[in-house]
């Protein structure tokens, strides 16, 4: 009997042992097998649960002295009729292109590109002028993009006029960037939010990535458009009623470019309020706005975030111009990039690495719940 206990004693133990080695290589292989979930770029450092920001700064150029343009069979007259800032004019062109230049520089030590956006008359006195400014920085690699104030090309009542007529004035637009830029295609624009028919205008005139959506009149953002997932707009807007533009539609001409998660919908009137805080508390804003947005963004999905400065904008002192901005990429930019987080892409980029993603998964909602 004792020799039989003992028997059945060592068979329990063998048992156990190769039980326990079974459930521990089972446990092994399942981490080891698990599919890596969906993602719109290559996994970071091989953790393929880390989403990627794509961040840019845009740059918008103004239409200082713009008159209407002669496509829409009115006369010639100034986009404010008063007397205002002028490109036209000496010396306000030439600060300006010194401001466009150390910005760029600015961005290019921390390895980034600008997407910059201009219209006339900036584009015509750097043509009449021979200024290479343009030229120069497409040569960097910056993007160069239309912004375009419709009211400055339009006239006073530009929702009134024909899609075909926005798509005349906002082709020319585009030539006379080619034209001073060198660029041979000029995809993305900003501008002319309110009009139903931008989406087929801007199509038509062979533009096909916008952002920058907001009510020029209240200076605000539809909440609607807030986030980070780019899509294609099924519609363009009525005046706050986003409903059709915030709706994505897969066959749509045109992918919209969120700027990020803000806290506040008025970020884009802020930044030029003392009230706000000025500079350090706008760029604050922006830190705690770029945090969120990484926090919240989906490792299944395309994820963009950018914001705008103009020419002379955050300038600063003399000794140090723009100094508030590049604080703000040393601090805070830079190591996300460095982790993996964050990666500079122009406008037109962020739109190709979206198409790539919805390309290979064409059933999936880009802007998710």
């Amino acid at each position: 009997m004792r020799y039989l206990a003992l028997i059945v004693v060592l068979f329990l133990a063998v048992t156990s042992l190769v039980v326990s080695s079974a459930c521990s290589d089972e446990e092994t292989t399942g981490a080891s097998t698990a599919p890596a979930p969906i993602d719109g770029a290559e996994p970071v450092n091989n953790s393929p649960a880390q989403a990627v920001l794509l961040f840019d700064i845009g740059l918008h150029i103004e239409p200082l002295g713009a008159v209407t343009s002669s496509l829409t069979g009115t006369a010639a007259t100034s986009s404010t009729g008063t007397p205002g800032p002028d490109y036209n004019r000496p010396g306000l062109f030439d600060r300006h292109v010194q401001d466009i230049l150390t910005l760029a520089d600015i961005v290019e030590r921390h390895q980034g590109k600008l997407t910059v956006q201009a219209q006339s008359p900036f584009t015509t006195v750097a043509i009449s002028t021979n200024n290479t400014v343009l030229s120069d920085l497409a040569a960097r690699g910056h993007e160069i993009g239309l912004h375009f104030h419709e009211d400055a090309h339009l006239g006073r009542n530009p929702d009134s006029l024909p899609s075909s007529t926005w798509c005349a004035v906002m082709n020319e637009e585009a030539d006379l960037l080619k034209q001073a830029s060198g660029a041979e295609d000029i995809r993305y624009w900003s501008g002319g939010n309110l009009y139903p028919g931008l989406l087929e205008a801007a199509s038509c005139a062979g533009l096909d990535v916008n952002s920058d959506w907001k009510n020029p009149k209240e200076q605000q953002t539809a909440t609607d458009l807030l986030g980070t997932n780019p899509w294609r707009p099924a519609g363009g807007s009525e005046g706050n009623n986003v409903s059709r533009f915030a709706t994505h539609d897969a066959g749509g001409p045109v992918v919209y470019l969120p700027e990020g998660l803000y806290a506040r919908n008025d970020y884009a009137s802020m930044r030029r309020s003392e009230s706000a805080g000025g500079d350090e508390a706008y760029f604050q804003f922006l830190k705690e706005s770029l945090t969120n947005s990484l926090a919240q963004a989906d490792p299944a999905r395309v994820n963009v975030f950018h914001f705008t400065v103009h020419p002379g904008e955050f300038k600063g002192s003399p000794d140090h111009p723009f100094e508030v901005i590049d604080r703000f990429l040393t601090e805070v930019v830079d190591p996300l990039v460095a982790s993996g987080q964050v990666q500079w892409a122009t406008y037109s980029e962020m739109a190709d690495a979206f198409t790539a993603w919805e390309q290979a998964h064409p059933d999936i909602d880009p802007r998710g719940a």
